[in-house]
């Protein structure tokens, strides 16, 4: 089914649309269109980014982010960002902290003697903390994950934003991917991602002007 990618200029030529109809359009973050287009991970241009209230992403994704922090405001909801356009730069330094390469010594048996002996280094990468995608492979370097706090930390799985969030997010094209669900090892009740909405949600779709929409197949 064709993904709309709706363009934040798209909020100062039609109408608000029926919220309650968005259904996303997939799982996890929809970059397919990126890629096709050319778009390289944590390296995405400046006309292809927008900021709404100090949270840069896609333009697609943060004119439907704009609409979710919108209608969370309006019920009340306290939901913010920590996190969300990473370049590759910040990724490649995020994941250094996360996983820094440590030397670790490597023993063997001196023939002369029998004692145990260091014959070298090895070095290798040890992680902490909540798994994290290797420099150019997260969601965040397109631009369509945000990493979402209630004002006082991330979201956490027993917390009533994010109830709001599981309730309300899919409304605009935002899911929680499989892999950070609550209950698994890679749990990260935070983490959301733009998955595009299908076209089928719009009323009068075929009357809309077609250069406010990137219609990909």
């Amino acid at each position: 089914m064709p993904i709309l990618a709706l363009i934040f200029t798209i909020s100062t030529a039609l109408a608000p649309l029926p919220t309650a109809e968005y259904v996303p359009a997939n799982d996890e973050a929809y970059t397919l269109d990126l890629e096709v287009d050319g778009y390289v991970n944590g390296s995405m241009p400046d006309d292809r980014l927008m900021s709404f209230d100090g949270c840069t992403l896609e333009r697609d994704a943060a004119y439907m982010y704009a609409l979710l922090m919108e209608a969370a405001e309006e019920d009340g909801v306290s939901l913010s960002y920590e996190d969300c356009y990473r370049s590759f730069s910040t990724q490649a330094a995020s994941y250094n902290r996360r996983c820094p390469v440590v030397e670790t010594p490597v023993y063997g048996v001196d023939p002369a003697t029998g004692s145990k002996v260091q014959t070298g280094v090895k070095s290798g990468r040890a992680c902490s903390g909540p798994p994290t995608a290797r420099p150019g492979h997260s969601n965040h370097g397109w631009g369509r994950a945000v990493d979402y706090t209630d004002g006082n930390g991330v979201l956490g799985c027993s917390d009533e934003t994010f109830r709001w969030m599981q309730g309300n997010a899919h409304r605009f094209g935002w899911v929680h991917p499989d892999w950070a669900h609550c209950g698994r090892s890679t749990q990260e009740p935070w983490h959301w991602e733009f998955a595009g909405v299908t076209d089928s949600i719009f009323p009068g779709y075929g009357q809309l002007d077609p250069k406010l929409l990137d219609v990909v197949q």
